[in-house]
């Protein structure tokens, strides 16, 4: 038996969890509440992210009888003690100082980046490439999980092991994909510090993982970095065949896609912008959206987003030390320049967490 201190140090997962599998579909599969996220893939080998009745779902790739319930303690819409998360991540200090019901979380700084690199293009200012490139370079992680996508925007995970390799993953996708199982690949790859960019409900995962009290060896102590992406909600595969049918647009002509305001911004090879009211994509949204009252990524080391800072920067918050780290000595080093952020950008954040907060709180 272990000091106190060392018995708080993991979460403490509840005695009903021997069912596994089980559960985990009766609770969150057919809830249809399942974020896609693959972090149940990407730590059980009998578990793949197939397709299933028309869509994408974790299955069993062969019928077993499981006793562990590893998948069910690291999905993060079982239950998700985010207090005792934080206290392990953040220390009990600052869980203790956290304002109730602030949407921002728990940060150490907040600037508007954007990346000083010019052969880095990517989504407002290339914030999230550079800091990757800088923490590269300064060996705080060996790879680095991203998500790129093909020529027709279908999302695919990759490992990047270097500053080309994240050149080619840059820029924002629109449509759901089981980032998570990236870690399977890179920890397959050899990698011993590991990086990783997701949504709130995949660095959801990736923490559960971390703090979790479990028998089994999975690797967790090889994640040493974690960036999350500002978040409202995410889209199902069909949106692309719409915007292609919509649009009259080989989505292999397609450079970008944004949302601002209350448009889905599509950006062709020829410099010409489409925009597409949100409302008419909105059955496209992902159930597994709907009970994730996280927009900010509160969890991660580093969290980025568009909103709350001009065209052509990122909002960034630095959470934990690691990643404050990265941050000055991206600033340091030249991958990044960064300034203050106005109250009024996160006035605004805080709006957009607030709505999020009151539709997943109301929905799960």
């Amino acid at each position: 038996m272990g000091t106190e201190t060392e018995e708080r140090k993991y979460v403490r997962l509840p005695v009903f969890l021997e069912q596994g599998f089980s559960f985990l579909k009766r609770d969150v599969l057919d809830n249809r509440i399942c974020c896609l996220c693959g972090t149940c893939a990407a730590f059980c080998d009998k578990i793949e992210i197939k397709t299933s009745e028309n869509e994408l779902k974790p299955v069993l790739v062969e019928e077993y009888d499981t006793i562990c319930g590893m998948c069910y303690a690291f999905c993060p819409r079982t239950f998700l003690p985010v207090s005792e998360i934080e206290a392990r991540i953040f220390g009990e200090e600052e869980a203790r100082k956290k304002a109730e019901g602030d949407v921002l979380g728990i940060y150490r700084s907040c600037y508007a980046v954007r990346s000083k690199k010019g052969d880095i293009k990517g989504q407002d200012g290339g914030a999230v490439t550079s800091l990757l490139a800088y923490a590269l370079e300064a060996g705080i992680v060996d790879c680095a999980v991203t998500t790129t996508s093909d020529d027709q925007w279908r999302p695919i995970s990759k490992v990047a092991k270097s500053y080309e390799d994240l050149k080619q993953s840059a820029g924002t996708k629109y449509t759901i994909y089981p980032g998570v199982i990236g870690i399977r690949d890179a920890m397959g790859a050899g990698g011993e510090h590991i990086g990783f960019v997701g949504l709130p409900c995949q660095i959801q995962g990736l923490r559960k993982v971390q703090t979790s009290e479990q028998p089994y060896e999975v690797g967790k102590e090889r994640i040493k970095l974690l960036i999350g992406l500002f978040c409202m909600e995410n889209f199902k595969e069909g949106l692309l065949d719409f915007v292609k049918a919509k649009l009259s647009l080989d989505l292999e002509r397609v450079r970008k896609f944004d949302i601002k305001g209350k448009e889905l911004l599509v950006y062709d090879d020829k410099g010409n912008s489409y925009g597409i009211p949100l409302d008419e994509i909105k059955r496209y949204e992902s159930e597994g959206c709907s009970v994730c009252a996280d927009y900010t990524a509160e969890l991660a080391d580093i969290s980025v987003g568009s909103v709350g800072s001009e065209d052509g920067w990122s909002t960034v918050f630095a959470r934990t030390k690691t990643g404050e780290e990265i941050v000055e000595g991206a600033v340091g080093k030249g991958y990044i320049e960064a300034k203050e952020i106005e109250e009024k950008g996160l006035g605004l954040i805080r709006r957009l967490g607030e709505s999020k907060r009151k539709r997943g709180e109301k929905d799960y």
